[in-house]
């Protein structure tokens, strides 16, 4: 199994069932991190201004970076 493969392939749960990739699970963390430590600073440390900037951010960036991860795990099964 290549690294490619490892890392975009669907993780099957315990029914059998596809799961989202370890590329999906990195891309939450890789999103909301560098997200809050923004609007952290920005915000002058206010924590409520902080939450909500967050949450906007990543409601946003998240649906798009798993609709290209996604593109790009189908690619990979595809060559597998």
């Amino acid at each position: 199994m290549s690294l490619a493969q490892r890392v975009f392939a669907p993780i099957p749960d315990h029914e059998g069932r596809g799961t989202p990739s370890r590329a999906a699970r990195w891309w939450l963390w890789i999103v909301l991190i560098p997200t809050a430590v923004w609007a952290w600073s920005t915000s002058e440390g206010a924590v409520v201004p902080t939450l909500v900037v967050t949450t906007l951010v990543a409601t946003l960036a998240l649906p798009i970076g798993w609709w290209v991860l996604s593109l790009v795990a189908s690619a990979v099964k595809k060559r597998a």
